[in-house]
């Protein structure tokens, strides 16, 4: 006992102390699991043209931010839109009915006159056969054009929507992440703009195939992200868990989603999200 230096007792002395110190800082560390992640767009959208054709205007430029159904860009359409003019009028046309229509009235009269002289013995059966017959194709005919003017609403009625494949509208709340065509240029399939929606955010996380089961869709996590934008940390909610354990890396995927009203949180950047409740493993 007597070789024992008096800094060997202090250390000895001080150990007990650190123990104490060191003990709340691991309790914390396994009770909170915390993982690598990466913020993306709620939903990306390369917007194309559903027909063929020039493009004559394009209404929207990078970074715009855009509502659900305003118009993007718009396609030549002089000749469909002569066409709407065209089937309009067709539509409107009341002539043919008319016309069926004092036909079908002049065969009720006829037809009157001939039944009140059969019955008279005045006039003969063919007759009233004849004016039978003729009452009932001038109905027939009133029918048709009624069809017909049916037939020409439903045709301008396409007309119209043909017209409308013409104007590209946006088909989500969001921003404009590219512009890839100009006024004047030929489109076939290919993407006009890029749209990225950024309220809500999606969070994509790989989890260790050993936390299967503890994470669960509904539960809540805390992400922060490495660009500091106002807030360290942002909370989110897990909306979806992979039920397929991926061989091999064997992990998970766990998405979460962030509202981000304001769209102040920028997407495409890493981040760490930490599950509260969730223990890591300790093998």
């Amino acid at each position: 006992m007597s070789r024992i230096t008096s800094s060997k007792i202090g250390l000895w002395a001080a150990l007990p102390l650190l123990c104490s110190s060191v003990q709340p800082l691991w309790a914390q560390q396994s009770s909170e699991l915390s993982l690598n992640c990466r913020i993306e767009p709620h939903m990306l959208v390369e917007v194309s043209s559903a027909v063929e054709g020039v493009i004559s205007q394009v209404l929207v430029d990078k970074n715009d931010v855009v509502k659900k159904g305003d118009t993007l860009a718009k396609l030549e359409s002089g000749l469909e839109a002569a066409t709407v003019d065209l089937r309009r009028v067709q539509a409107s046309l009341q002539s043919d009915i008319s016309s069926q229509q004092l036909a079908l009235e002049f065969a009720e009269r006829a037809l009157k006159r001939v039944e009140d002289l059969y019955a008279k013995k005045v006039a003969s059966f063919a007759e009233l056969d004849k004016a039978k017959t003729e009452h009932a194709l001038a109905l027939q005919r009133l029918e048709q054009a009624k069809d017909r003017q049916r037939q020409a609403e439903l045709e301008h009625t396409r007309a119209i929507e043909n017209l409308k494949r013409y104007t590209i509208v946006s088909p989500i709340d969001a921003v404009v992440s590219e512009r890839y065509k100009q006024p004047g240029e030929h489109v076939d399939n290919e993407p006009i703009v890029r749209l990225v929606q950024l309220d809500p955010l999606r969070v994509e996380v790989y989890a260790p195939a050993s936390l299967y089961g503890q994470i669960r869709e509904g539960s809540s996590a805390r992400v922060k992200p490495d660009i500091k934008t106002g807030r360290d940390t942002y909370q989110a909610q897990v909306s979806r868990v992979d039920r397929v354990i991926d061989g091999p890396s064997n992990t998970f995927g766990v998405r979460l989603t962030i509202p981000n009203p304001e769209q102040t949180l920028p997407s495409g950047q890493r981040c760490t999200v930490q599950f509260p409740n969730v223990q890591a493993s300790q093998r």
